[in-house]
């Protein structure tokens, strides 16, 4: 692809980066500026264009959408001035992003019911992964009223079971969910470091994953057990 075909995608996506920045702005909040947000946007987009694949099984808007979301959680997190539970928020996002995109190294699913299977995995996967993140916060949270003393004590009852599962992983599992979840690495900084590829780090982490859900003898958490109330 040669420099003017690349002016001419970025135009063309350019409303994409719009919709998306909007979006995230409403999802990650705070006081981050739109303008920073679109910058890292505008990152992303020269990073899908510089590295698609067209031999890959997926569209090119598709594969943009994910680099454009990942710059901006990448460059949201590295800003200092954001309080602890909102770093925390933008780190889970920018997890699920990436599980998100490891996907598209997958065939596409045969028929509809497959394909219904495939949703269905990745959103156990994603809840899972949420209530990990979270326990993976050490962060004392106030207590300001007995609704948020019942949830911490909740919050915490889960959190002490969930590393529990991560302590019972087979060590190469339970590095790796250390490493993702815990030391906040990303999948391809995990595989860098154990001179594997990033789709084998990736597989790894849904393995570990549904082990960490399979263990639960009651009903794994909902998401509304993590959210404080009010």
């Amino acid at each position: 692809m040669d420099r003017s075909d690349k002016d001419a995608l970025a135009t063309r996506f350019m409303p994409l980066v719009d919709r998306i920045v909007s979006t995230e702005k409403k999802k990650i909040g705070g006081d981050i500026e739109v303008d920073d947000l679109r910058s890292f946007a505008l990152e992303g987009l020269a990073e899908a264009i510089n590295r698609y694949d067209e031999t890959k099984n997926v569209s090119f808007q598709t594969y943009a959408q994910h680099r454009i979301r990942g710059a901006i959680y990448d460059g949201a997190a590295e800003a200092d001035w954001f309080p602890r539970r909102l770093r925390r928020k933008i780190a889970f996002y920018r997890r699920a992003e990436e599980m998100l995109e490891a996907q598209n190294d997958t065939p596409p699913p045969a028929d509809k019911v497959e394909a219904v299977h495939r949703l269905a995995d990745a959103l156990k996967e994603l809840a899972t992964a949420y209530v990990t993140s979270y326990a993976a916060d050490e962060e004392n949270e106030p207590v300001s009223e007995p609704a948020q003393a019942e949830y911490l004590l909740e919050k915490k009852r889960y959190c002490e079971k969930l590393k529990k599962r991560i302590d019972a992983l087979p060590e190469k599992k339970r590095t790796i969910i250390y490493k993702y979840f815990f030391e906040d690495l990303k999948l391809v900084d995990i595989a860098e470091q154990m001179g594997v590829t990033k789709s084998w780090i990736s597989r790894l982490v849904t393995m570990a994953l549904d082990e960490i859900r399979a263990g639960f003898c009651e009903p794994p958490p909902t998401l509304e057990c993590f959210q404080p109330p009010g």
